[in-house]
């Protein structure tokens, strides 16, 4: 396998420019997912990695080759592309031969390539149906076997299970991660879905307007968020986030006050304008009764989800997420007092960027106090 370098990409639509001197490391062996909403530019950077977008400027390489001006055929890649591209009037068998066959490769290293990639994703018994004689799950692992029988450097993957129903998702994430283990493989993966970078990557990019607004371990972007983008957008539920201000030791905002973080303060005196307040659902302790610190919000929904229970909580004039044991029932329409802890606050700046952040990379407990 291969590491890959980006090095200051610049890509233009007409006069509006999408990448701007854009630089990026992945490291052999890595999977790296690409993240962002709509309109980030994520598979327009996988597009230029593959030879398929030109460059304005800048240079790629792939391993120790400059791949830049290259076609995509001669970057040594294989490519899995949202919706599959199998054809359907071909056998499994035949799909997974087909791009060999293209590049002249013999019989019987055809046979033996497909033969080792059919035992590795455990499709032996599906060899001689066609495509649509299988199901979803099955087409999504032919075609990674398309990409894996090239024996290629590098893996490129554009949104590879958005297509699968909920069932699916879970056990092809995991499938996919044994894959990528077991191959030693460098694998850059474009997704929207944070639940799915956050799953299975071993470093997520996350990307907005073209610009790359963190790098770092799943757990990195989650407890440590760099600005208050990444901080909203990443999460099963996302970090509620309020404009507030600092004044004496205190975070205030629309019908709330919050305890700063000691060690924070002086950065914190700093900030004239007005700043962002973040903390995540888990990070809040409910109370039936006033206690020091807390604030009073009231219970506008709650909704059951298994072992945790989501409740809709308005602080203020703003509604927030709370995560709780399930166990726990809270009544809506109810006032209850919220705290949360000043070392689980991230507080970030008039230009979103991090002031500061809870120290510990431990995940609190959500509970409800009597």
């Amino acid at each position: 396998m291969a590491n890959v370098s980006l090095r200051n990409l610049a890509k233009r639509f007409g006069a509006t420019p999408l990448f701007d001197g854009f630089s990026l490391d992945v490291t052999d062996g890595e999977l790296l997912c690409l993240l962002g909403p709509s309109g980030s530019g994520k598979t327009t950077l996988l597009r230029m990695i593959a030879g398929l977008e030109e460059l304005d400027d800048g240079d790629i390489f792939i391993g120790s080759r400059e791949v830049s001006r290259l076609s995509p055929r001669d970057r040594h890649i294989g490519m899995m592309f949202q919706g599959y591209a199998l054809y359907p009037h071909l056998s499994v068998r035949e799909n997974l031969a087909y791009p060999l066959r293209v590049r002249h490769v013999g019989k019987d290293e055809v046979a033996a390539r497909v033969d080792e990639v059919t035992r590795l994703l455990r499709v032996e018994h599906l060899l001689d149906r066609r495509i649509q004689q299988i199901s979803g799950g099955e087409q999504q692992r032919v075609a990674i076997g398309r990409a894996i029988v090239q024996k290629p450097s590098l893996y490129l993957l554009d949104e590879p299970i958005s297509n699968l129903d909920a069932s699916l998702r879970e056990s092809v994430r995991t499938e996919l991660r044994r894959l990528q283990r077991e191959l030693g493989a460098t694998m850059i993966m474009v997704t929207h879905d944070q639940l799915d970078a956050l799953a299975i990557a071993d470093r997520i990019a996350v990307l907005h307007k073209g610009v790359l607004q963190q790098l770092g371990r799943p757990e990195e972007l989650y407890l440590n968020p760099a600005n208050s983008f990444v901080a909203g957008f990443i999460g099963q539920l996302r970090m509620n986030l309020l404009p507030c201000r600092h004044r004496n030791g205190a975070l205030e905002g629309d019908g709330f006050s919050l305890p700063a973080r000691p060690d924070a303060i002086e950065a914190l005196s700093a900030q004239s304008g007005e700043i962002t307040v973040g903390f995540r659902p888990e990070a809040v302790t409910v109370h039936r009764r006033a206690v020091a610190d807390a604030c009073l919000a009231k219970v506008e929904t709650t909704q059951f989800q298994g072992e945790r229970a989501i409740s809709v909580l308005r602080l203020g004039g703003t509604p927030i997420h709370v995560s709780l044991d399930s166990r726990v029932r809270l009544e809506v329409g109810r006032s209850v007092w919220l705290a949360v802890p000043p070392d689980q606050l991230h507080v970030f700046g008039p230009d979103g960027e991090r002031i500061s952040g809870p120290a510990a990379a431990a995940k609190p407990e959500a509970a409800v106090a009597g």
